[in-house]
């Protein structure tokens, strides 16, 4: 689903006013002060899609907010990433402050303060994707927020051009295309996000793109059933050894990543409308799982309730169990 918020159409004097609301609207509860009222402009094209949204944001001048008091008013809990496309902004959350110019990219939290300083003429796209989903890649994102992605390092380069990509991907992709390539999209920004990261154990770049390629080739057959750490090795050109090193850095293996991912997807299709005329077990082989009691008993070990169980709680919204 679009949306376009443009001050053009406005009366000049109403133009902020509309411009704090379209703000809030699009994103999360935010203040916005500082803009030059008489002379205002600005602009979002949001593209909004089941897992994230992607928007492209323009105007002058001005700060925006998050405060205490708008994240006591919201419930939801999202990440936000900005990608500078012109001019310069600055990104504060923590104690830290990101400097953006053109290509950079910083990340922050919706359920801490944080503010956005933005220049005359600036342009950002804007990834905002659920805090769970970023969370269950890269554990530690809390800690990486106002911090600068460099556009002119490798993996800088790597994700922003894939951002601009794939924003185009999944607007003109059908719903099976829009789904893999949000997934690819979050895989990579946890993997920009991760070379920021000083503690734990390091990977190099090459390390990186050997993981991202893993990452996205898995995702892209979580339907095969013949999909496993030697066929993922095959595919990125290392010893499945090897491969599970890697893996192994981030605290999984290859077999365990293919068992969560294909997990988390047959969830996502219990909880999607569009697959309730399916059963439990048609969508369970429909992602790999050809042993439906071995299925049921992997489900429930991770979610904490059967598969059933399951579905009925996202059909009545209760939550699930802690």
């Amino acid at each position: 689903m679009s949306r376009l918020y443009d001050t053009s159409d406005v009366a000049r004097q109403n133009r902020f006013a509309y411009w704090r609301e379209a703000v809030c609207e699009a994103y999360v509860q935010l203040g916005c002060e500082g803009g030059d009222l008489e002379h205002f402009h600005g602009g979002i094209d949001v593209e909004h899609y089941p897992n994230l949204s992607i928007s492209n944001v323009y105007g002058t001048a001005h700060e925006v907010h998050r405060r205490k008091r708008d994240i006591a008013r919201s419930t939801d809990e999202y990440f936000l990433l900005s990608l500078q496309m012109n001019e310069v902004s600055f990104v504060a959350q923590h104690g830290n402050i990101a400097r953006l110019e053109p290509g950079d990219l910083a990340l922050y939290s919706s359920t801490d303060p944080y503010q956005l300083t933005l220049t005359d003429d600036f342009h950002q796209m804007v990834v905002q994707l659920p805090k769970t989903r970023l969370l269950e890649r890269l554990p530690n994102a809390d800690l990486l927020t106002g911090k600068r992605i460099r556009g002119a390092s490798d993996i800088g380069r790597l994700v922003s051009d894939n951002i601009v990509s794939f924003s185009r991907l999944i607007s003109d992709g059908g719903d099976r295309v829009q789904s893999l390539v949000q997934d690819v999209l979050i895989d990579l920004i946890a993997t920009g996000l991760a070379s920021l990261d000083d503690g734990g154990v390091e990977m190099s770049l090459p390390e990186q793109h050997i993981m991202l390629r893993a990452r996205t080739f898995i995702h892209a057959n979580l339907a095969d059933p013949h999909l496993d750490r030697n066929a993922v090795a095959v595919a990125v050109g290392m010893s499945v050894r090897r491969l599970n090193e890697l893996f192994a850095k981030e605290g999984s293996s290859v077999a365990g990543f293919i068992r969560k991912a294909r997990l988390d997807r047959t969830a996502q299709d219990f909880s999607d409308p569009r697959f309730t005329g399916q059963s439990i077990s048609e969508i369970a082989m429909k992602w790999g799982f050809n042993n439906f009691q071995h299925f049921s008993k992997l489900f429930r070990a991770h979610f904490g309730v059967s598969p059933t169980e399951y579905r009925m709680l996202q059909a009545s919204g209760a939550h699930l169990p802690h």
